[in-house]
């Protein structure tokens, strides 16, 4: 019986596959899908663009203390659409809030209004600096802060007998502007903003000595 020859037992009979079709394939693949990624990116950007126009305002670029002065490190430039609930300072007003001072602790990425603000001597309208100096043991002093809301007390003089006519000054609200450093026999100097109704009140009292300071809840 003849023997087949080697070459044709040997050689299978196989279709030849091109891979090149497959790889083409996969690139198209890739292609559409960054466009699509693209697309997506510039039609979210066209729906932020149409929600609204923005503007240029004033936010914190790191925290400041409540009667702290305020410098322009602190303040940033942010684009917000605008938005009647919302009332932040315009960024076009930054050289005139500069060197005003905070009237409460404020935190960085905070938006920055005219309400968190005291005029550059640390005064509102309508308020007056008086300087109060206090006795030993008259004031918490440890804990007094610039912007803390305190009550002004003033003690009755020696030999004051009730139901006389002497004018008293009996409770005023003020908020601490600045604490001085204790002297050596430990009274402290406290400025404190006070209503211009009472500031003379608040002075004379103080003068004599007579008056504590009372920090208030929250303040």
């Amino acid at each position: 019986m003849p023997v087949p020859p080697v070459a044709d037992v040997m050689r299978p009979d196989l279709d030849i596959i091109d891979p090149e079709p497959a790889r083409r394939r996969r690139r198209s693949f890739m292609v559409i899908g960054a466009v699509m990624v693209l697309a997506g990116a510039v039609g979210f950007a066209g729906l932020l663009n149409a929600s609204g126009e923005r503007s240029d305002v004033l936010a914190l670029a790191r925290d400041v203390s409540a009667g702290q002065k305020i410098t322009a490190d602190d303040l940033r430039v942010v684009a917000l659409p605008e938005d009647p609930g919302l009332k932040p300072m315009a960024a076009a007003k930054k050289s005139a809030i500069v060197g005003r001072r905070a009237s409460a602790a404020l935190s960085q990425g905070s938006l920055l209004t005219s309400a968190q603000l005291t005029g550059r001597g640390g005064l509102k309208p309508g308020e007056s600096l008086v300087a109060v100096e206090v006795k030993r043991g008259m004031a918490p002093v440890d804990a007094l802060r610039p912007g803390a809301i305190v009550s002004l007390v003033t003690r009755p003089q020696e030999g004051d007998v009730t139901g006389t006519d002497q004018r008293e000054l009996t409770e005023v609200s003020g908020r601490v502007v600045k604490v001085g450093a204790p002297s050596s026999s430990g009274d402290v100097v406290v400025q404190t903003a006070v209503p211009d109704a009472a500031s003379a009140a608040v002075a004379s009292d103080a003068s004599a000595g007579r008056v504590a300071i009372v920090l208030k809840t929250g303040g």
